[in-house]
């Protein structure tokens, strides 16, 4: 199962989960003009691909998520004012959508 699949599988009690937009951050993330922000947008997709295919647990992948999100946090204050944002969006979106939302769904 790829990663983008397996975020589509997953549906809360109303069914929605924001996919599109997580789909949307990871993928924007990973083509990402700024070499670090494409760096962990990618390991984003190798994450969710391992979670996906049962090589970590969801304690692992949350871990991860929250390793991610710091990094893009501190890397952001050496980063362009336009980069800088990138950063800080990316980050946001892996504490709502991923942390917040997508975590609270996985079994």
């Amino acid at each position: 199962m790829k990663w983008d699949d397996f975020i589509k599988g997953i549906v809360d009690d109303a069914g929605t989960l924001a996919k599109n937009e997580l789909v949307d951050l990871i993928t924007n993330a990973a083509t990402d003009g700024e070499a670090f922000i494409q760096k962990q947008g990618q390991k984003m997709k190798r994450y969710i691909q391992q979670l996906a295919d049962g090589e970590i647990t969801k304690d692992e992948f949350q871990g991860y998520m929250v390793d991610l999100q710091d990094l893009m946090r501190m890397e952001a204050l050496k980063m362009s004012v336009v980069a800088k944002a990138r950063a800080q969006r990316i980050a946001d979106g892996i504490q709502s959508m991923i942390i917040d939302r997508l975590l609270k769904l996985i079994p």
